[in-house]
């Protein structure tokens, strides 16, 4: 694995982002990716082994994370190469393959050459920019014609219909802090996709819909537990629950009868049309 260099400074959109309740300098972030991994490479991997993948491609993992998928996708594009970006790239030293790059990037204020990639992946990153719409008008002009952009984004419409008043309102506090922390918007996703791929010109448009549980041990419960642990004290020291409020949300899971599905994974994919 090659690293490239430091980019300029990042938009004021990543500076956010980095010194959020959710950027790399927090102690338990690392951890919490690999949770979120185990919870959604599964149906990831499923996505994108649909696209026809082929040994040659040109593949961009945005917003890398710990590196999961970026080194799945150089397994299957031997021939090929794979640029893994994220704001801070830590967490993707420890996986390596001789076609995989690292680049340190901000997907707001950075580009590509025009018709760089074959397939543009993108795991929960749209929903937690605010410039969501320009980005991704963006980051379609990177695809070859004929190439793939598939987005996957956290959408939170399952816990309206939640049986239980706590985790509503510990949802609601989860949404409001990180709206606040750098303009995460967890309702774009059922709102706009994948009619937003159709606006920027892709064709085969397609989705699924995955909804992840809680309360029951599973990789769901474990990655939610872990997310909602990490956010606690920005949670109760900018007032959006109380401490009691927050034992109330998560003592539910505890509960063996009780068994919930609060969030979903929409992944929503496109083709750039062919010339």
């Amino acid at each position: 694995m090659s690293t490239l260099p430091a980019p300029p400074t990042p938009s004021s959109a990543a500076t956010r982002y980095a010194a959020g309740v959710i950027g790399h300098e927090v102690p338990t972030e690392e951890q919490r990716l690999h949770l979120l991994e185990q919870m959604l490479d599964p149906d990831t991997i499923r996505t994108l082994e649909r696209r026809g993948i082929q040994p040659s491609w040109r593949c961009l993992e945005l917003g890398a994370g710990a590196g999961s998928i970026a080194h799945w996708l150089a397994s299957r594009c031997p021939d090929g190469q794979v640029v893994a970006t994220d704001l801070g790239t830590t967490f993707l030293a420890a996986r390596s393959a001789p076609n995989l790059r690292v680049l340190r990037h901000d997907v707001v204020a950075e580009d590509f050459p025009l018709g760089s990639f074959d397939l543009i992946h993108a795991r929960w990153l749209l929903v937690n920019l605010p410039e969501r719409e320009e980005v991704l008008a963006k980051v379609v002009t990177w695809l070859v014609p004929g190439g793939w952009l598939v987005t996957e984004d956290l959408d939170l419409f399952p816990v309206d219909s939640s049986p239980h008043p706590t985790l509503r309102r510990f949802i609601d506090a989860f949404e409001q802090l990180l709206a606040d922390s750098h303009g995460a918007d967890f309702r774009w996703a059922r709102r706009r996709l994948p009619a937003a791929l159709a606006e920027v010109g892709l064709v085969e448009l397609g989705m699924s819909v995955s909804i992840k549980h809680v309360g029951d041990g599973s990789p769901d419960d474990a990655a939610y537990r872990m997310s909602m642990a990490q956010l606690r004290s920005g949670l109760v020291s900018r007032g959006l629950l109380s401490e009691a409020q927050y034992t109330a949300g998560i003592a539910p899971l505890d509960d063996p009868a009780v068994l919930d599905a609060p969030l979903a994974n929409i992944a929503a994919w496109g083709q750039r049309p062919p010339s």
